[in-house]
């Protein structure tokens, strides 16, 4: 007979995973319309014409992308995480795993969410960038050039936003590795040292 806090516990982590998934889902649903829109908003000339406007709808544009290929990720990989030697292996790997604030397993599940948040915040401001900035008679003229150096910066920022994207996508495979094939391994360990009644198996 199987345990009633194993089966309590399967269906703790299968209902888990659902919400992930479903979240996640509807997420990457949002990401595409938000690329729709970013889109949109910089085949206005006036918009893509204003340093402000421009730079935070590619900001935005970059995060939208990054939510999307996390959210596409993270759906594909744990939809294969519904086995309970997954949910016991996660759970003892998160267990021993780093308690850095900047990557955890808590920062790992809300990776999706977090770039889709300020991919949403960029194009509000993107708005009202565009909103107050231009229209009127004295509104600076959007197609006056920016020096070097402050247009120097803009590209900084963006090509920043990117590159930690980036790193977080390394480190997302990086712990994806860790907790997929190499987790099962480890498992697949245990249940051998378990079966052979090794007394030192962890």
């Amino acid at each position: 007979n199987v345990s009633p806090r194993l089966v309590n516990f399967r269906q703790s982590w299968e209902g888990f995973v659902d919400s992930l998934l479903r979240e996640w889902e509807t997420q990457n649903v949002i990401s595409a319309l938000m690329l729709s829109a970013i889109l949109t908003m910089l085949q206005i000339d006036a918009a893509a014409s204003n340093p402000i406007a421009r730079t935070t709808a590619l900001i935005s544009l970059v995060c939208a992308l990054m939510s999307l290929l996390f959210g596409s990720m993270y759906i594909i990989r744990f939809g294969t995480m519904r086995k309970m030697h997954k949910a016991a292996s996660w759970a003892d790997e998160a267990e021993k795993g780093s308690a850095s604030i900047l990557w955890n397993v808590w920062v790992l599940l809300a990776i999706p969410t977090v770039w889709l948040a300020w991919s949403i915040i960029l194009f509000v401001t993107c708005i009202m960038a565009f909103t107050w900035r231009t229209g009127a008679v004295n509104d600076p003229d959007p197609g006056t050039p920016i020096s070097p150096i402050v247009a120097r910066g803009l590209r900084i920022a963006v090509s920043a936003v990117l590159v930690l994207g980036l790193i977080y996508f390394f480190l997302v495979v990086e712990t994806f590795r860790k907790y997929g094939d190499v987790m099962d391994q480890r498992w697949k360990e245990k249940v051998t040292l378990w079966v052979q009644g090794d007394p030192y198996a962890p």
